[in-house]
């Protein structure tokens, strides 16, 4: 089953997207700011990172860099999401942005174009 990792620091919006990739298919794992979120992804691995960018500790735009950085983790997609607009996650090398508030549909739409198909068994 495909894995995604959810980093949002706002507990609601956190669980209506663990709800909408878990209704979607998917299982998720959930952090609630950018240096938790790099513990996760070395024990984990997710198939896509899914990120706010204004969040404490360590922000979205600065964890996709480091992910970006490093040849174990480039090859995850990382969509970002921020209500600042696209514009505040420039250069951090982000695979897809959603702008908040966003449609379900919609990013539910852009994680199956993100996510890799599922290995033949």
């Amino acid at each position: 089953m495909r894995t995604v990792l959810i980093v949002e620091d706002e507990a609601p919006l956190r669980e209506l997207l663990v709800d909408l990739v878990e209704g979607a298919g998917y299982r998720a794992f959930q952090a609630i700011h950018g240096r938790q979120a790099l513990a996760l992804i070395e024990q984990e691995r997710p198939d896509v990172v899914l990120s706010d960018v204004m969040m404490p500790v360590l922000n979205g735009a600065e964890l996709c860099r480091l992910l970006k950085a490093q040849p174990s983790t480039a090859s995850i997609p990382v969509i970002l999401m921020s209500a600042a607009g696209p514009a505040i996650a420039d250069g951090a090398g982000a695979d897809g942005f959603v702008d908040k508030p966003f449609e379900l549909s919609e990013l539910e739409a852009l994680l199956r174009r993100r996510l890799p198909p599922e290995p033949p068994e």
